[in-house]
């Protein structure tokens, strides 16, 4: 019942956030701590910026790919002038409701690029081995990084790939998510458990309204960890495909410590479901 209502919620934000971006699909907005401050067509950012040509190890497939876009650096300059790396982390909005929070630091050590076409195929789309999905759409924009000779951006996989890009906001990660940090006396594992779900969850979901759209909310007006054995959210938060055959959910992230990890995040939700604060 739980895994067919993820399901069903999930699908129903996915089409409702299409049909919003479905008449701009390649106007990119940009935003400083939520305040609009441009927006760009295809055709302007291929004025303001040369085209490059990046071939990535592409996670979603396992394989090599090469695309072509635009350096995400130089973009950054040409909207936000030489003040973007004071920003701490950059939010992405994609059409299917994902909203991954990178840190600024990031940008600063990797080189990653915003492409809008990949050449071995007319089609810009990936099969996205993780989620369990095929032909999945990039467009109109998909944020990849120069991994082939990156151990560590290879070890992270997916983790950082947001696709179908259509909104780019510099935000300070306490000012935009307030609702979202725990209180300042919860414990050290639920504060542990905060960052961990920052990495690996609050793309797709949201707590108090805050976060992803792809996924349900988890902790208003009733907490995820109030209606769920732990056993069982353990379970599904470890590998959904062990609880539901064609999930889309993908597993948590392979780590060193993921079973402390998912512990931390359990800690995070149950200390969140005493401090509910209703959605604007």
């Amino acid at each position: 019942m739980l895994a067919r209502l993820f399901g069903f919620l999930a699908v129903a934000l996915c089409l409702c956030t299409s049909a919003v971006f479905a008449a701009d699909s390649e106007v990119l907005r940009f935003s400083v701590r939520g305040k609009p401050v441009a927006q760009m067509s295809m055709a302007e950012l291929k004025q303001k910026l040369p085209v490059t040509e990046i071939t990535v190890w592409e996670p979603h497939e396992d394989k090599n790919v090469t695309y072509e876009g635009f350096e995400i650096g130089k973009l950054f300059a040409a909207v936000y002038g030489d003040t973007w790396k004071e920003i701490d982390e950059v939010l992405f909005t994609c059409v299917d409701g994902y909203q991954p929070v990178l840190p600024m630091d990031r940008f600063t050590r990797h080189a990653g690029y915003l492409v809008y076409r990949r050449q071995d195929q007319t089609v810009f789309n990936v099969q996205n081995r993780f989620q369990n999905e095929k032909d999945v759409p990039l467009g109109p924009y998909y944020l990849v990084w120069d991994n082939l000779n990156s151990e560590e951006l290879r070890a992270d996989g997916a983790n950082g790939w947001p696709y179908q890009v259509v909104g780019i906001d510099l935000v300070n990660f306490v000012d935009r998510f307030p609702r979202l940090s725990p209180p300042e006396d919860a414990s050290a594992q639920a504060k542990k458990g905060f960052v961990a779900f920052r990495e690996n969850c609050m793309a797709c979901h949201t707590v108090n309204g805050e976060g992803g759209d792809k996924a349900p909310e988890l902790n208003y007006p009733v907490s995820v960890t109030e209606y769920v054995p732990d056993a069982w959210l353990r379970k599904w938060i470890m590998d959904p495909r062990t609880i539901r055959y064609n999930a889309t959910m993908p597993a948590f992230a392979a780590h060193p410590q993921r079973d402390a990890l998912i512990d931390d995040v359990l800690a995070y939700l149950k200390t969140m479901a005493g401090h509910k604060q209703k959605p604007d």
